[in-house]
């Protein structure tokens, strides 16, 4: 909110100027915009003991050369890129959610109840960069390692409840992120970077490695251990949610916009809707920010949730598909980081 007092004080002329400067800044520490009114948001942390870490935005042009060769959402027509990485999950019962907080230089997995307020407990003792809630009970996440100038993650879990053993499943040589696992508890997914771009692979319980297919974001299906949904970005610079058989072969385009990208895309409880990250121009502040969206899975009722100036990311699903959970830095002097939750009540 700094910038916003000092562009007041070095350009006010009047105090009708300053009045309009508070404005805006007070349309920014609004709960909802007026087009949200619908839906009951509730902010479940407080950033006043809390650290909630969030993917980052940007607008590097580093980001706009190989756009195939990145696993950050890109839209070139707006010069605009974010990082994907997953940082938010719920419990398979619902219960509790888990998400990545910083502490003494280091960024871990906490988990606490679904409702507001409660104690937060942390379950993870490493440096995570991304990470997802197994069925097993088990918290799955990217471990990042500093090898002098060089960064390189590899997959690890941890029990979610207790006790600090953590396994390790791939041998971090590489770079791999976002793991999510299969329904059945069968398979870690995740992502492979590499100089042919990200891609998606598969780990079972017995060690064998498979490559699935390209892009970043893997959406597992329930049921369908042969598929899923993910996110590729086009030679135009944009961020495309992909449907994916890798055991047919079969690939069809679910969601693309000329003017705007999606990534992050997760499956509701009853498999008809996926909620997603995209970028949209704010008719509040006039620039481009991240809001939620949703659209049935065949690709249409494209219908965006949220609208408010601040960045909403890293949506994900109630057990009972009512509600979504995502995180936000809206509603606070400091533009910190809060988890809040939403109606879920498209028809």
């Amino acid at each position: 909110m700094k910038k916003y007092f000092s562009l007041c004080y070095l350009f006010a002329a009047s105090a009708a100027i300053l009045s309009s400067c508070y404005t805006t800044q007070s349309l920014y520490l609004e709960t909802f915009a007026p087009e949200e009114a619908a839906l009951n948001l509730v902010k479940i942390t407080e950033e006043s003991n809390n650290s909630v870490m969030a993917p980052s935005m940007s607008a590097y042009d580093a980001y706009y050369t190989d756009y195939a060769l990145t696993s950050l959402g890109v839209s070139k027509s707006n010069r605009l890129a974010w990082n994907t990485v997953n940082t938010l999950d719920i419990s398979p019962d619902g219960s509790k959610i888990a998400y990545v907080t910083r502490m003494n230089k280091q960024d871990n997995v906490m988990v606490r109840s679904t409702r507001s307020g409660g104690v937060a407990t942390q379950r993870t003792f490493r440096n995570v960069g991304s990470f997802s809630w197994g069925v097993d009970g088990k918290i799955y996440f990217s471990d990042n390692n500093r090898n002098g100038t060089v960064w390189n993650s590899y997959i690890c879990s941890v029990n979610a409840e207790a006790g600090s053993l953590m396994n390790q499943h791939t041998n971090g040589s590489v770079n791999d992120e976002n793991p999510v696992v299969s329904s059945d508890g069968e398979k870690i997914y995740f992502v492979r970077g590499g100089n042919g771009g990200p891609s998606i692979w598969s780990r079972s319980k017995d060690g064998t490695l498979t490559s699935c297919a390209r892009g970043f974001n893997p959406c597992l299906i329930k049921g369908n251990d042969n598929a899923f949904y993910c996110v590729r970005n086009s030679s135009e610079g944009r961020s495309e949610i992909w449907y994916v058989d890798f055991v047919k072969g079969q690939e069809s385009l679910v969601l693309a916009d000329n003017n705007k990208s999606f990534t992050n895309p997760r499956l509701s409880p009853d498999g008809k809707w996926i909620v997603c990250v995209g970028n949209s121009m704010s008719s509040i502040s006039q620039k481009q920010n991240l809001d939620i969206y949703v659209v049935r899975t065949d690709g249409t009722q494209l219908t965006q949730l949220t609208y408010h100036p601040e960045t909403d990311t890293c949506p994900v699903w109630a057990a009972d598909g009512r509600s979504i959970y995502f995180i936000s830095s809206r509603a606070n002097e400091t533009r910190s980081y809060n988890i809040w939750r939403m109606n879920f009540n498209v028809e």
